[in-house]
């Protein structure tokens, strides 16, 4: 593994958020499950009803969540999602893309656009209408894998220094029975979840749905990942931290 790499276990993420501390060195109290109640009150999929990723995702979130200022989520659907980032993120504009007309949705901290996860053309076009500096972004679009590969390739240069990535449901990488709907190869060698597993080996993202520029990008500015299995492998998730320095 390259040096300044870290991988996390998810086990260790209450040592590294418990006490949290202000600038000033004294203790927080916060009372985690407010991201979950927000996901279960909008009814989203990430909370305790579906996946229980939010309850991983607060130990990331809680520090900076009055810092965070713009939040992409790929994959709309009816909104509940983005609905609890709104609520979650006190100062932020969420932005949404998906490939169906959601503009029903669009509020003063709601904007959603048309675009096609996999189509670098319609990427860009969204960044050129929203601009980029995004404190977060995340995948939760079609799960394929040139979606994902593709949507991090080349999204992730418009995230903020020390910004995080997000793809959920990687479990998609494993399902050996639809090989041909998730473009997946028999072997498994092209999966995301291959692809996560030989940043972690090795410290360089390697994928044949990018660029080189893309694949020299990311592995020059991913610091760390961690990657969380729920449900016994069957919802995983993938947090992808940017370094500070480009």
């Amino acid at each position: 593994m390259k040096s300044g790499r870290v991988i996390i276990s998810v086990l260790s993420l209450s040592l590294l958020f418990s006490p949290l501390l202000n600038c000033r060195g004294q203790e927080q109290k916060h009372e985690f499950g407010v991201l979950t109640a927000l996901a279960d009150k909008y009814k989203t999929d990430k909370g305790s009803g579906g996946h229980h990723y939010t309850n991983v995702y607060e130990y990331f979130f809680y520090p900076i969540k009055d810092s965070v200022y713009k939040v992409l989520e790929i994959g709309v659907a009816e909104g509940a999602s983005l609905k609890m980032w709104r609520d979650y993120f006190p100062k932020a504009i969420i932005y949404g893309i998906d490939i169906k007309d959601r503009s029903r949705l669009n509020s003063k901290a709601i904007k959603t656009f048309i675009a096609d996860q996999a189509d670098r053309k319609k990427l860009q076009n969204f960044i050129d209408a929203s601009g980029a500096g995004f404190d977060i972004i995340l995948d939760d679009g079609g799960h394929t894998m040139e979606q994902q590969q593709v949507s991090i390739g080349y999204l992730f240069r418009y995230l903020k220094r020390y910004g995080f990535y997000i793809i959920e449901d990687v479990q998609t990488s494993l399902d050996t029975g639809n090989r041909s709907s998730i473009g997946a190869t028999a072997n498994g060698e092209n999966t995301t979840l291959t692809m996560i597993d030989n940043f972690i080996r090795t410290g360089n993202i390697k994928s044949q749905f990018m660029t080189p520029e893309e694949e020299n990008y990311l592995t020059a500015n991913i610091v760390y990942c961690v990657l969380s299995s729920r449900r016994k492998g069957q919802s995983i998730t993938c947090i992808f931290k940017k370094q500070g320095t480009s």
